[in-house]
Formats: structure tokens, C-alpha cells, sequence
């Protein structure tokens, strides 16, 4: 019965004190599936989408290698742009994407769910619910 009454109040205490940890811990990150933060906030979905399919067209064909040095110099093209140029940039992703038929903007659609189903990144949440802008 003294172990008891020794156990309970440890127990009760650790739980109060991580119930009071969990409540300080700040929230996770969203996941990338949104972007929010990551390499293209700045970019709504639709624009996100019309990149893809911009970027896929462009490295069609290309090595590996090849396919790697484009992605590295996209990154650090977008990286070195200022807010105006990044606004510009989606500006002109928007008009494209908007200039699109249904039946072309399905098929970018579907291509890019197929390229992420077949290439599936464990650090991003591409289903659909995770927000998004």
C-alpha cells in the first residue's frame, strides 16, 4: 500500500508534466504538400502545376545527370529572385495555366498525380489534404 501511495503521485506527476511540455511545444511545420514555407510558397497550386509540367517537358530526354544540373539551376535561378521577379514569374505561370483548355489542364492534372505516385517522397504529403493555397 506505501508503494502505492509513493507510485501514484510520481505517475500523476509525470503525466501533468507532459501534458504541460506537449501544451508549450510549438505546432509542427505543415507538411510540404502545401508548400507553405518550402522551396515555392510563393506559388499556388494551379502555378505549381504548370511549373511541372513546364519542367517536364524541358528535361524530356535528358540523362540523369543532365535532368539534375537543370533542377540545380532552377533552384538557384528562383533562389536569386527578388519578391517582384518571383511576383512576375507566377504572374506568367497563371496566364499559362489559365490559357489552357479543361482538357489539357486534366492531363497535366493526371500526369503529375502518376509522376507522384511513382516517385513518392516520404517528407511530403501530396494527397490533397493537406491545405494547400
Amino acid at each position: 500500500m506505501l508503494l502505492f501511495r509513493l507510485i501514484l503521485p510520481a505517475l500523476a506527476a509525470s503525466f501533468l508534466a507532459t501534458a504541460s511540455f506537449a501544451a508549450d511545444t510549438p505546432p509542427a511545420p505543415p507538411p510540404h504538400g502545401d508548400h507553405d514555407g518550402g522551396f515555392m510558397h510563393f506559388l499556388t497550386q494551379d502555378q505549381r502545376t504548370m511549373l511541372f509540367a513546364e519542367r517536364q517537358k524541358d528535361s524530356a530526354g535528358m540523362t540523369d545527370d543532365q535532368r539534375h544540373a537543370y533542377r540545380e539551376a532552377q533552384h538557384a535561378k528562383f533562389a536569386a529572385m527578388s519578391d517582384a521577379d518571383k511576383q512576375k514569374f507566377a504572374a506568367s505561370l497563371q496566364a499559362r495555366w489559365n490559357a489552357l483548355s479543361a482538357d489539357q489542364k486534366a492531363k497535366i492534372q493526371a500526369d503529375m498525380a502518376a509522376f507522384r505516385a511513382a516517385h513518392p517522397r516520404p517528407d511530403h504529403d501530396h494527397t490533397g489534404q493537406g491545405g494547400g493555397q
